[in-house]
């Protein structure tokens, strides 16, 4: 099979594939999904933001009884929140202060939003995050995603 031939061939299986999702690329569904969080950020917001996507997209597509373990270890293993996520949380709640809440509530707040963002809009789509790339043109923003069949 010849190096054109071979490019057709892929064209025509991301074609299907496509189909199967309702001809929505991964990446347009990710965009969707940060639409109410995406007030004109700064390039490097929203590259935080996509990544918040990219990570609820994925816990999203577990089972629900799983999801809260795998939103704590998330939490847990970012930098900023390392291993704090449960003593903020259990602070906050005992002595809520909405005007300065600890960065791991918000984060987890957003992450809970965005998971439930993809349940609503993408209930039947279990592709999986693997990889995404954020350019930026002029004032043009480009996101790419790279994605897995399960």
């Amino acid at each position: 099979m010849g190096k054109a031939s071979r490019k057709k061939h892929l064209k025509r299986q991301q074609a299907a594939t496509l189909q199967q999702y309702g001809g929505v690329k991964l990446s347009e569904a990710l965009i969707n999904l940060c639409k109410p969080y995406d007030h004109d950020l700064p390039l490097q917001g929203y590259k935080n933001l996509m990544a918040a996507a990219a990570v609820a997209w994925n816990i999203a597509l577990q089972p629900k009884e799983k999801r809260h373990d795998m939103l704590s270890d998330t939490l847990n293993n970012m930098p900023s929140t390392q291993n704090k996520f449960e003593d903020d949380l259990n602070e906050y709640m005992s002595n809520p202060n909405p005007e300065n809440p600890p960065d791991s509530v918000v984060y987890f707040h957003l992450l809970s939003g965005l998971i439930q963002r993809k349940d609503e809009l993408y209930p039947n789509d279990n592709r999986v995050v693997v990889d995404y790339a954020i350019t930026e043109k002029g004032t043009k923003r480009n996101v790419t995603v790279s994605s897995a069949l399960p």
